[in-house]
């Protein structure tokens, strides 16, 4: 049967499927609600410094996490939305006011991400102290009743109906003169309850909210906070959980394991260029002895871009730009992009595609590739320093007395090598450390002047303990001797005096046992 074009219904309909991509599909790690929220309410506190109700330094936003209660709060003292539009606008999706501002949350979709933790999603909110507190509040069972309905026709227009409540509730003497607040109720226990872990919440959020570094351990706070301060609107904000402040995990002191530190001796800043006279970004990164990777538990590992100072992706984010992936893990520092040049994507773990972009990309791999050279410099110097600790250790056996020699000839081979060592350290080293220097000096004086009488295998052999072994078992003795250390030692001298250990006179304590 043919039917005209008018009496088709063509008008497009947006599917409830896209709500599940919104919620529960947005995001792969479920802590990521947190920066969603957070990132709205330094909007919300730009808006209401720069239009005058709220003093900079009066600004706050605070997290509680009860447990008992299983709930999440999330509240700012920012602008907040008038109860005119306040309705509309937490209902909407996709519809952001914010869109063209500049600002750092503009797709107006990343706070229902919280819906997919939990029972019931609040928002509630004032711009003014004349006005009622305006409610919306959004029911995951409702969701779940229409989800599962039979009418797979439902439109997204119908499902917000369904579950999105609207209410205005009079303002009491408690009630902030302006405000937002996220409250998640009956809150899932959800990947080892991660949510709910003070610890995980706060770590994840040092590395991630725009907080200050901490003055208090970290002494290039101040400096790096100086420079940054270049990029227009660069702000930290006094960010609180459970009433403890949030800061940068970054430190003077890096602790590597039980046994092995390292430290910041320094910051290198530097720049990306843009097109015109603003740069693209500006960045630091720490100088450290460069060890190895940093433990992750730390925090502080890797480069880190941020723009409007939240996180943007993460610790590996920038992996490939170095010439081994494995040197990105040895780095402490962060890239802030100018605020409007790079549009973060959806999930904020990368940003949109565009000639800034590749820019970006360009002078990251020259930055990585840098970075890279100094990791390796640093192994190769450490490579070089234990050679030379374990040639010095050598000698300084030889003039301590704790070596045996088979004769004259190979004493006098032996002191020979040592010089030639010497000489060859000197001449390919072109620094030392104080402790190098001074075993160096004290190693050449005691050569040179041989005041020490060494030590010959016949002094100390122990006939008794010779005539314990016919010739054939002596041979064969010898050759498991060599067999088992081999792998092991560092020269044939130290499989010589393993040898000997079995022979010498038990009160020679000289060897090592």
């Amino acid at each position: 049967m043919a039917y005209l074009v008018s009496e088709v219904d063509n008008t497009p309909k947006i599917g409830r499927q896209i709500f599940d991509i919104v919620t529960s599909g947005m995001y792969d790690n479920p802590l990521m609600i947190y920066r969603e929220y957070i990132q709205n309410s330094v909007d919300s506190i730009d808006d209401s410094v720069e239009n005058g109700p709220l003093e900079f330094d009066q600004a706050l936003i605070s997290i509680t996490l009860n447990g008992h209660e299983r709930s999440i709060i999330i509240e700012d003292n920012g602008l907040g939305l008038p109860n005119i539009m306040a309705h509309s606008v937490l209902t909407n999706l996709g519809c952001s006011p914010k869109e063209g501002k500049n600002q750092r949350g503009f797709r107006g979709i990343g706070r229902l991400g919280g819906l997919a933790y939990c029972d019931e999603l609040i928002f509630e909110t004032r711009s003014a102290i004349s006005e009622d507190v305006a409610i919306v509040s959004w029911n995951l069972r409702e969701l779940d009743a229409a989800a599962s309905s039979s009418r797979n026709d439902i439109t997204l227009q119908e499902l917000i109906q369904n579950v999105a409540s609207r209410e205005f509730a009079e303002a009491t003497h408690e009630t902030p003169n302006h405000f937002f607040r996220v409250t998640l109720r009956n809150v899932h226990r959800f990947h080892s309850d991660m949510l709910m872990n003070l610890k995980k919440v706060y770590d994840y959020l040092a590395q991630t909210a725009p907080v200050p570094y901490n003055r208090q351990v970290f002494s290039y706070a101040e400096v790096i906070e100086t420079y940054l301060s270049k990029i227009k609107a660069y702000r930290c904000y006094s960010i609180k959980i459970n009433d403890r402040q949030i800061f940068r995990p970054y430190s003077d002191e890096i602790k590597l394991s039980t046994n092995t530190s390292d430290r910041i001796n320094g910051i290198e800043y530097f720049h990306f260029d843009g097109n015109d006279t603003e740069p693209l970004a500006l960045g630091w990164y720490a100088r450290t002895g460069f060890y190895a990777s940093l433990p992750s538990a730390l925090n502080v590992k890797g480069v880190r871009v941020r723009q409007g100072n939240i996180e943007v992706g993460g610790e590996h984010f920038l992996d490939d730009k170095f010439t081994e992936t494995r040197f990105s893990g040895w780095q402490i520092g962060e890239i802030h992009v100018v605020n409007g040049v790079l549009k973060p994507n959806a999930r904020r773990d990368g940003f949109e595609h565009s000639i800034h972009f590749e820019r970006f990309l360009e002078q990251a791999h020259v930055l990585g590739h840098h970075l890279s050279s100094l990791c390796r410099k640093s192994s190769n110097l450490r490579i070089a320093q234990t050679k030379i600790h374990c040639s010095l250790t050598e000698i300084e056996k030889i003039i301590s007395n704790n070596s045996i020699f088979v004769d004259n000839e190979h004493y006098e081979q032996a002191i020979n090598d040592a010089r030639s060592t010497l000489l060859s350290i000197e001449e390919n080293v072109l620094s030392f450390t104080d402790d190098f220097e001074n075993r160096l000096i004290y190693i050449k004086n005691n050569i040179d002047s041989r005041n020490y009488k060494p030590t010959f295998l016949e002094d100390v052999l122990d006939g008794g303990r010779l005539k314990k072994y016919d010739r054939k078992s002596l041979l064969m003795h010898v050759a498991k001797t060599i067999l088992a250390n081999y792998k092991n030692s560092n020269s044939p001298v130290e499989i010589v005096q393993q040898i000997f250990i079995d022979f010498v006179k038990q009160n020679y304590v000289c060897l090592d046992k």
